[in-house]
C-alpha cells in the first residue's frame, strides 16, 4: 500500500504593511518636511541625519537627544507591532479576511 502524503500545516503568508512599525516613521519624516522648507534639500538631509544616527553634520557634534526624536517612535511602532503579533491581533485580521494590513 502506499503511505498517505502528509498534510502541510498552513499556508505562505503573502504581503502585508505593519502599520505600527510604518507610523512609527511619520514623525521623522514630519520634521524632515519642516527642515526641507526651511533649508531645502540639504537641510532635510541634515535633518534625517540628525534623527536616525544622532550626528549633527552642520556643528559636528553628537546629539543624543535628537537620536532619541527619530528612533524613539519607531522602536515604540515595531514593540506594538510585535505586541499584536504575540496576542494575535494580526492573526484575528488575517482570518477576518483584511488584506495588506498588519498591526
Amino acid at each position: 500500500m502506499a503511505k498517505a502524503k502528509a498534510k502541510r500545516g498552513g499556508r505562505r503568508g503573502g504581503f502585508t504593511l505593519p502599520l505600527a512599525a510604518i507610523m512609527g516613521f511619520a514623525p521623522m519624516f514630519g520634521a524632515a518636511m519642516k527642515d526641507y522648507k526651511a533649508g531645502g534639500a540639504y537641510g532635510a538631509a541634515a535633518g534625517l541625519s540628525l534623527r536616525t544616527t544622532g550626528w549633527d553634520i552642520v556643528d559636528q557634534k553628537w546629539r543624543p537627544e535628537y537620536l532619541l526624536q527619530g528612533l524613539g517612535p519607531v522602536f515604540l511602532g515595531m514593540m506594538v507591532h510585535k505586541m499584536a503579533g504575540r496576542m494575535g491581533i494580526n492573526r484575528a485580521l488575517a482570518n477576518a479576511g483584511i488584506p495588506l494590513l498588519r498591526l
